[in-house]
């Protein structure tokens, strides 16, 4: 089996990153993005090059945006706070009420 590319590897590490954040198993995000274990966990080592689709699936079933999957960080590892603050803003911007989403970015707004 071929090396697998730094790409995969990184997406992999992301997936299972946010997956372990949230506290699932990889039979539960598999199941709720509608692909088979043995492939969600290829994908999370880095194994697989997964197609937009089913990285799309992916995302879904983490309740992520696709966008979130390559955010990858530049310089240091998010501390466990920060990847929560980010999690629930990601959350609201996400899921939220059109309220709480412009509530959020004019927060984020006066921060900046």
């Amino acid at each position: 089996m071929k090396k697998p590319s730094e790409v995969c590897r990184r997406v992999g590490q992301r997936i299972r990153a946010l997956r372990k954040e949230r506290k699932w198993t990889q039979e539960w995000v598999a199941e709720k993005a509608g692909v088979s274990v043995r492939y969600y966990a290829q994908v999370e080592r880095g194994q697989r090059n997964p197609s937009l689709v089913s990285l799309q699936k992916i995302a879904d079933g983490l309740g992520v945006t696709l966008e979130d999957i390559f955010r990858f960080s530049v310089n240091r590892a998010l501390t466990e706070d920060e990847e929560k603050m980010v999690s629930l803003i990601i959350l609201v911007l996400s899921k939220g009420s059109k309220k709480s989403t412009r509530r959020v970015r004019k927060v984020l707004q006066e921060i900046i």
